[in-house]
């Protein structure tokens, strides 16, 4: 027997096509396709009926009544004639009518005779299969049984068309499965966290990264409405509700990004997050809701705003040191110029002066040169104490002897400097250097801010292992809101912009009187004026009494 049609390739590619979007074959029995062939084997009144389907090389019988094989080959069957041709193939005796004289089922069992196939398509119209009746007897088919066996083809072919509904159905369902595994993988894997929102700003998912950040539980969160929860800008003020980025994405349907959102999390920490907002839509192209995204930038904020207050200390430090230069330029050049003019005088004009004038002179020159020595050693100590390298060389010192010492040495013309009540046992176990700088600089700080003729104590006591020395003026004092920081560095009075001084007198005499475990102190004096108190211990290892006045 020749195969009717077999070298058409193109017909076989669209039959294994449409055969393939069946996925029939070599499947159970299922009971729709066995109650048809039960119904053809009756409306026919034959003792065989079949389903079959197409494959490349056999038909496969998805259901049969009567038959005890479920394939064969299809160069030998008899219902190839009418897969190839597309029409209702109606035998009465197979026997007698070539070329299906020789076809297996007839020269073997079941040992066929009259036979009947219909074709049966797929929904793109490709014969994919039949149904079809065999009697072992020659007979003839009214045309009213052959219309109901094709009736049942009919339906056979509905059987196909919600067969490949379902599996194309069902693919897409795996689809959607796969998308939603790759949807889930990703959402966990995010380290940024993440809030899937509905169209009313309801959170309806969340990340594990989301429930980290925001130290709440995946139950906690869902049901909430992201509106809701309170959020602040950067400078503290509330953020609107309109104003945020998931409710601006569900208002406009926009992306909203890069937005710093201050909450309190459930410990009641605040945490700073960088908020990205995305709008969701649905297959009609419809807004579904939002997903918003963020990251914990608390500790880059608390870095940023470190860097911004380290940049501007050092911009302050950078001004105070400009500042600095200038005031030493000039509190340098200022004396050096004096003693130069004076030193000129004393030279040229020897002969002119009197003993009184060239007293005066000298006095000054070594007022000068003292003033010259003292910016210089300021600037000295102050570097010193910077780096660590000016702690305390101890030794017996005399404080009475060196208070004289200095008060004369800065007694003059216009500030009258005096020594007033010296009680107790004044030698103490001190640094010699440190301790005349912090005398001078106590009287110079004096007779800087204080006008001509302003009168200058000097005081000490000695009780209970510690020594208190007091400078007092009658001046105008220092006002009560810089009493503490004029001991900072490089800062200077309100009025002594037109004065000479470095800023660096009283921060030494405070780091000094630390060094020695003492502090240092700004008062108003009873005299008016202020009073400047530093408490040191006579030997080392005992403390200095902060509430002695």
């Amino acid at each position: 027997m020749t195969l009717i049609g077999v070298e058409d390739e193109a017909r076989e590619r669209r039959i294994a096509d449409a055969v393939r979007r069946l996925q029939l074959l070599d499947t159970p029995n299922e009971q729709a396709f066995d109650d048809l062939v039960m119904l053809a084997s009756k409306v026919m009144h034959t003792p065989f009926a079949a389903i079959a389907v197409v494959d490349r090389h056999r038909l496969w019988l998805k259901a049969t009544v009567g038959l005890v094989f479920d394939e064969l080959s299809r160069e030998l069957s008899v219902c190839e004639y009418a897969i190839t041709t597309g029409d209702t193939l109606v035998v009465a005796d197979l026997t007698a009518t070539p070329p299906f004289d020789t076809s297996e089922v007839v020269t073997g069992p079941p040992f066929l005779r009259a036979y009947v196939a219909v074709p049966v398509r797929g929904p793109d119209g490709t014969t994919v299969g039949t149904i079809s009746v065999g009697d072992t007897e020659p007979r003839v088919f009214s045309g009213e049984q052959i219309s109901l066996l094709e009736a049942l083809g009919r339906q056979v072919e509905q059987l196909f068309a919600l067969r490949i509904t379902i599996n194309e159905r069902s693919a897409d369902r795996d689809e959607a499965l796969q998308r939603e595994a790759r949807y889930r993988s990703v959402l966990q894997s995010l380290a940024s966290g993440v809030l899937v929102h509905d169209r009313d700003g309801v959170i309806d998912d969340v990340n594990p990264s989301a429930e980290a950040i925001l130290d709440a539980s995946r139950d906690q969160l869902i049901g909430m409405s992201g509106l809701s929860v309170v959020a602040i800008h950067e400078d503290g003020t509330p953020f609107g509700v309109e104003d945020r980025p998931v409710a601006i994405t569900l208002k406009y349907g926009i992306e909203v990004r890069d937005v710093v959102m201050g909450f309190s999390t459930g410990t009641g920490a605040r945490t700073w997050l960088l908020v990205n907002s995305a709008p969701l839509w649905d297959a009609a192209g419809r807004s579904s809701g939002a997903v918003v995204t963020f990251a914990d930038v608390t500790d880059l904020l608390t870095l940023n705003n470190q860097l911004q207050e380290s940049l501007g200390e050092l911009a302050k430090a950078a001004q105070e040191r400009a500042a600095l230069l200038s005031a030493v330029s000039h509190d340098i050049r200022a004396p050096l110029a004096a003693i130069r003019m004076m030193t000129e005088i004393l030279e040229d004009r020897a002969d002119a002066i009197t003993d009184n004038q060239r007293s005066e002179l000298i006095r000054r020159v070594r007022a000068e040169a003292r003033r010259t020595e003292g910016v210089l050693a300021d600037l000295v100590s102050a570097d010193r104490v910077g780096t660590g390298l000016e702690a305390p060389r101890r030794k017996r010192i005399d404080l009475e002897q060196l208070i004289y010492a200095r008060a004369r040495e800065f007694d003059g013309a216009n500030h009258s400097i005096r020594v007033g009540e010296l009680s107790g046992d004044l030698t103490m176990w001190a640094d010699g250097a440190q301790l005349e700088r912090i005398v001078d600089n106590l009287i110079s700080n004096a007779v800087t801010h204080t006008p001509t003729g302003t009168k200058i104590v000097i005081e000490a006591r000695e009780f209970d292992g510690r020594i208190e020395l007091a400078v007092d003026d009658d001046g105008p004092g220092v006002p009560e809101s810089m009493r503490v920081r004029v001991f900072s560095a490089y800062v200077r009075g309100e009025r002594a912009s037109d004065r000479p001084g470095t800023g660096l007198g009283l921060f030494l005499v405070q780091q000094f009187a630390e060094f020695h475990g003492g502090t240092a102190r700004c008062l108003m004096s009873e005299r008016g004026g202020a009073r400047f108190v530093v408490t040191l211990p006579r030997r080392p290892g005992q403390s200095s009494d902060d509430d002695t006045t």
